[in-house]
């Protein structure tokens, strides 16, 4: 079994990477997913099926596998091709995970019965399932053999942490990171698209936490500055693209100060035709719960879509990680 250690305090010189923790108290030490059960997250969708249509909506549980693996096993049990499995989003593989697919014209109506997954729920609907659409994930973390006194967890997450995208982002290692890099330093040479799609997601993200790390760095990521053209009153930082930034004042120096760092990687997300998009710098949990039994705390919150339950840990928490 490997491990690891997981945190957002990252400081990896040869990668030029300095994303620091906006929290300076000193954090608890634990282990997280001893059990592959210690990281439980559900998908919350909120649709009202029409119970007809083309497209078959699945609620699946998976066991230790990632999204990729149970498209495909979905594809290939319902002879349709991959392209015409979709889902909301991506979940992490040492987990148990229930989330959402849909499959377009599938040519059975037998369920799937696969060893790591199972269909909970099942309907039909008019439309396929597109990125993004669930509304929020609810998670339950078990953490491990804390090894620092536990009188202030009830402070765990009560306060607003640093929307970074979380290091699973980019890869084992960063090794994805590092050869969307390389791709981009040697012109762009044609890839696989789905190669080129992973790319550009994981060159996107570490753009927009190069600027947050800034903001964090200055104690400034939670104030809206003049010029923050501002998401449910939270200030923003920009996803790159093509057209202006959306921002202006001193909002925008901070925007172009990444541009200014990191020319070719901004020049290549413009190049193949993203629009510039805003994110929130910061991100506050919700329905938070915490159980504390000896060494061992369980925490139960929901996040929205696109924050990363491992980020707002990290504020608190060092952990030794065991990956499988």
């Amino acid at each position: 079994m490997a491990r690891g250690k997981f945190s957002i305090l990252l400081y990896l010189p040869d990668l030029n990477i300095d994303w620091p923790r906006s929290n300076t108290a000193q954090p608890f030490l634990g282990r997280l997913r001893t059990t592959v059960d210690d990281f439980q997250v559900n998908e919350v969708l909120n649709i009202d099926f029409t119970e007809a249509g083309e497209h078959l909506y699945l609620q699946v549980e998976k066991t230790n596998l990632n999204t990729e693996d149970v498209r495909c096993t979905l594809a290939q049990h319902y002879e349709v091709p991959t392209v015409d499995v979709s889902y909301s989003g991506m979940k992490d593989k040492r987990a148990i995970a229930r989330q959402w697919f849909s499959i377009r014209l599938p040519s059975t109506t037998c369920e799937p019965s696969y060893k790591g997954f199972r269909v909970l729920q099942a309907h039909r609907h008019h439309c396929k399932l597109r990125r993004g659409t669930h509304t929020q994930n609810e998670f339950r973390i078990v953490i491990r053999d804390v090894k620092r006194e536990m009188a202030n967890l009830n402070e765990v997450l009560t306060s607003p942490f640093p929307n970074y995208f979380g290091t699973q982002r980019f890869g084992l290692y960063f090794n994805n990171l590092t050869r969307a890099r390389k791709w981009v330093e040697a012109g762009k040479p044609r890839i696989p698209r789905t190669v080129r799609a992973r790319y550009l997601s994981t060159l996107r993200s570490y753009l927009f936490n190069e600027l947050l790390g800034l903001r964090v760095k200055q104690e400034n990521w939670k104030v809206k500055l003049a010029g923050d053209p501002s998401v449910d009153d939270r200030a923003t930082g920009p996803l790159w693209g093509r057209g202006t930034l959306g921002s202006n004042a001193v909002t925008a120096e901070f925007d172009q100060s990444v541009q200014t760092k990191h020319p070719q990687v901004c020049e290549a997300l413009e190049w193949v035709g993203l629009q510039q998009e805003r994110r929130p710098l910061s991100v506050r949990a919700k329905n938070i719960k915490i159980e504390q039994t000896q060494s061992t705390v369980t925490l139960e919150f929901s996040l929205p879509v696109g924050s990363y339950a491992t980020v707002g840990l990290s504020e608190y928490f060092d952990c030794e990680v065991d990956s499988g």
